[in-house]
């Protein structure tokens, strides 16, 4: 993980709530740059569920922490992310598409301890249809899931893991029955 020069104890729990959280054996993570103007400190990772030719989904995931934070995060870490994956059309078609998928967050959240404060974000559905030269791909959908919550307490890492099985959810894994035990991370 990347640390800036002089993290503070805060910081720090978080960073390594982050090193010590079971990554989803269904995802890959690699650490990006993080945001350096919203908060002092900040770390993100990208991720993606593989899939043959191209990832079943991908997103990111950023943490910042500000010891003076804004009041509308109701907390000094914020989570934000972005989460990316194609869809059948069919389903895109359903006039609650949205609402499901927001509610596949909510519940992969709601694993993670109480819910998150100030929950806030967006479901973008898109189709394109290609023409011409281009039909042979056909019509490509979709669905862009944009997040942010402060979580409580500094448990960064559960609210990761929730949020990888979310994006697995979102690339078409099916989730685990509550019945079924998760393996212990790989080291």
């Amino acid at each position: 993980m990347i640390v800036p020069a002089a993290p503070n104890d805060r910081f720090a729990e978080v960073l390594n709530s982050l090193r010590h959280a079971a990554i989803p054996s269904h995802a890959l993570t690699t650490e990006i740059p993080a945001p350096t103007r919203i908060a002092p400190f900040a770390v993100a990772l990208e991720a993606k569920v593989p899939g043959g030719e191209r990832p079943l989904a991908t997103g990111s995931f950023i943490v910042l922490h500000d010891p003076d934070p804004p009041s509308a995060w109701q907390g000094d870490v914020r989570v934000i992310c972005a989460t990316k994956a194609e869809v059948e059309s069919e389903m895109a078609e359903d006039p609650l598409f949205s609402e499901v998928v927001w509610t596949w967050l909510t519940e992969a959240l709601d694993t993670a301890g109480p819910l998150p404060c100030a929950l806030a974000g967006t479901v973008t559905k898109t189709m394109d249809e290609s023409f011409g030269g281009l039909r042979p791909r056909g019509t490509h959908v979709a669905v862009e899931v944009r997040a942010s919550w402060t979580p409580e307490g500094a448990d960064a890492g559960d609210h990761l893991v929730a949020w990888l099985t979310f994006l697995g959810r979102l690339g078409g894994l099916e989730p685990l029955p509550t019945d079924v035990p998760r393996l212990p991370a790989r080291v």
